[in-house]
């Protein structure tokens, strides 16, 4: 169970980067996945025309304004412009999910005939809740479509917003402030390149959630 240390940085949450501790690693049944290390400089997610979901959950229901992430990308998806998201080419080098609390359960059957990733999802909500739906928040990589965002086609539980450029490998330092506070249970990483065939990598350094309330950060650990 993670605990929560007082920071004096800022009101955030600050994900752990530096050790598997409460992350899940999973994987799609039909995909070769990402290789995931734990260093010194944070989480490295090398992808070799693979993709798997990292998730976090967090302890309890928490009120986020903001997310906050910064890291290194190390090459480019091999993608054409304009056309990342679309049929052969829905890959993003970094998509921050925030799962959010809602009401929606699986019933019985839906148990039994769901995907996989469908019934972590349910499972990440606390005993008295359930799950609206994933809110990613996508980094592209043509400026031409930055501020698109959709109900994914391949689920009504993924909603996506394009909302940061990555456009050349280097350091990057992203943010991103809602218009009002999402009620969020888990973090759900999507760093991917089986649809464009890619190679590349991604390091996340810090990965931050900010709520309205004032006073010091906890650090998850």
């Amino acid at each position: 169970m993670s605990k929560l240390k007082p920071l004096l940085l800022a009101s955030a949450i600050v994900l752990p980067l530096h050790d598997l501790d409460n992350w899940q690693l999973l994987e799609y049944s039909n995909l070769p996945a990402n290789r995931v290390e734990f260093r010194d400089r944070g989480m490295l997610v090398s992808v070799e025309r693979s993709a798997s979901p990292i998730v976090y959950p967090l302890d309890s229901i928490s009120r986020v304004t903001r997310v906050s992430v910064s890291g290194e990308l190390t090459g480019l998806l091999d993608i054409d412009p304009g056309r990342q998201g679309q049929a052969g080419e829905d890959d993003f080098s970094l998509k921050v999910g925030l799962v959010i609390a809602g009401e929606k359960r699986l019933n019985f059957l839906q148990r039994i005939v769901s995907a996989d990733w469908v019934k972590t999802l349910y499972g990440l909500a606390p005993a008295d809740a359930g799950i609206d739906r994933i809110l990613f928040l996508n980094a592209v990589q043509d400026k031409s479509q930055l501020g698109l965002q959709r109900q994914h086609p391949l689920s009504d539980l993924i909603y996506e917003r394009n909302v940061w450029l990555l456009d050349r490998s280097g350091p990057f330092e992203l943010h991103y402030d809602f218009e009002s506070p999402r009620d969020v249970v888990a973090v759900w990483l999507s760093i991917d390149g089986d649809d464009s065939h890619s190679t590349y990598s991604t390091l996340i350094s810090r990965l931050s959630l900010g709520g309205p309330q004032t006073g010091p950060a906890t650090k998850l650990e």
